[in-house]
């Protein structure tokens, strides 16, 4: 019997001002057709991740309204990621095409409305920065060429320098006059969600490698990564070139670019967790040792198991 999901419900402090920025932007639309499309654009993506096997999901109650959110979304591999974060503003640009049609040919004022909000609401997701649509979409795709802790570094630069130019540009607004609040608002947000997002990433892998195993058991298949490293490096250094969506595999290195040993992902939480970041180097002396002693502590056991042997045939 499958297990009931549980339903979390909170209220959300930060949708209003996120309405009213849009709105600002060019949403013209009323309050309650710009919260409609909002609650329509999030509902795509949470059918789309539905359809992808994903479960859990929550519900924020809002004065105007609710927005769905997921719990698993993490989880995703770079497609799956892509497709969720596309399906959003790809059903308001769709819209705004099949609203800007029936406009032309009906001439209304409300058509008009729902074309230049799903248009805008569209174009604004796809901007590539944090916490919008479209950061998450250009890092899935950087996922597809390098590894994701990589990938996540480049989109979070791209995205504080995007929330940096805009910032810019409303402060030279401001010194010619022009109050538009709301842009120094959009570019604050950008940068401070990006820099949120630089801290997150390692904890998200680290949490990763141990959810990797339930991933693993559920889909019943994993792919391998198998990764060169110099043994100067640390054991965080190993960490941040982890790729979540595959089981890595370190194949330990020396300065004549031989293999010296190998090292197993699970291996690199359990290791920083006993010795702290030390140098790769440093953990194989300190599990060489180990092992030494546990042969020592078997030829021990053997020896005294041999001799209480040949006591009893005395």
């Amino acid at each position: 019997m499958k297990e009931k999901e549980e339903l979390i419900i909170k209220i959300s402090k930060l949708f209003i001002p996120y309405i009213i920025v849009l709105i600002i932007i060019g949403f013209k639309g009323k309050i309650l057709v710009s919260f409609v499309l909002v609650f329509l654009h999030e509902l795509v993506h949470y059918v789309t991740a539905k359809k992808l096997g994903f479960g859990g999901f929550g519900i924020e109650i809002l004065p105007i309204g609710a927005v769905l959110k997921f719990k698993e979304l993490d989880e995703a591999d770079p497609k799956e990621d892509l497709i969720i974060s596309l399906s959003g503003p790809l059903f308001n640009l769709v819209f705004a095409v099949i609203f800007y049609l029936l406009n032309i040919k009906f001439q209304s004022n409300y058509l008009d409305i729902l074309y230049m909000s799903n248009l805008s609401l569209g174009i604004f997701n796809l901007i590539p920065a944090f916490p919008l649509d479209g950061g998450r979409i250009i890092r899935d795709i950087i996922s597809f060429r390098t590894f994701y802790k990589r990938a996540n570094k480049i989109t979070v630069n791209i995205s504080i320098g995007i929330g940096i130019i805009i910032t810019g540009y409303f402060l030279i607004l401001m010194v010619f006059g022009y109050r538009y609040i709301s842009i120094g608002i959009i570019g604050g947000l950008i940068v401070i969600t990006s820099y949120k997002e630089k801290e997150r990433i390692v904890y998200l892998i680290m949490s990763d490698i141990v959810k990797k195993k339930y991933k693993f058991i559920k889909r019943g298949y994993m792919g391998n990564r198998s990764i060169s490293i110099y043994c100067k490096k640390t054991l965080l250094d190993a960490l941040s070139i982890v790729d979540k969506n595959k089981y890595n595999i370190f194949i330990v290195l020396d300065s004549d670019m031989k293999a010296i040993n190998v090292i197993y992902e699970e291996e690199l939480v359990e290791a920083l967790k006993v010795y702290g970041n030390i140098t790769i180097e440093e953990y194989l002396k300190n599990i060489d040792e180990i092992d030494k002693i546990d042969k020592l502590a078997k030829v021990s056991i053997d020896e005294w198991k041999k001799w209480k042997e040949d006591k009893k045939e005395l």
